[in-house]
């Protein structure tokens, strides 16, 4: 059986890391209690860094095959059945592109940290199909 095993989205935490930062600096600019601050910025900090460990280490991960979709979310490994899954698409945020699972109950689910070119999305299509 032939897997897909997507890469990590670096943009996507470059760009989570950039906004920590930045929203530092402004909070700081308009006197918010320095020890709130640093709460509100180290646990969004240590939230984003604790996710790319575990990307990292691969303790997290997103792979689609001809069963279906697995992921791990907060420690477990959840699976999307390939019959529920209406389409994938490729979703873009500017210049950040992420992978979108569409079901057929209507709802959608969007992998930020994982990243999907226009070739690996035609490959996991075919893949489901």
């Amino acid at each position: 059986m032939r897997t897909l095993e997507l890469e990590i989205n670096w943009l996507f935490y470059v760009l989570a890391l950039s906004l920590i930062w930045l929203g530092k600096a402004l909070f700081s600019i308009l006197d918010i209690p320095s020890s709130l601050l640093q709460i509100v910025t180290l646990t969004l900090l240590f939230f984003t860094l604790s996710l790319l460990v575990l990307s990292l280490t691969g303790k997290r991960f997103l792979h689609i095959d001809k069963a279906g979709v697995s992921y791990n979310f907060l420690g477990k490994t959840k699976y999307i059945h390939a019959e529920h899954i209406k389409t994938i698409k490729l979703c873009s945020f500017g210049i950040l592109s992420i992978p979108e699972v569409h079901l057929d109950d209507g709802h959608m689910i969007r992998f930020f940290s994982w990243k999907i070119n226009h070739d690996e999305l035609h490959k996991a299509i075919s893949l489901l199909k």
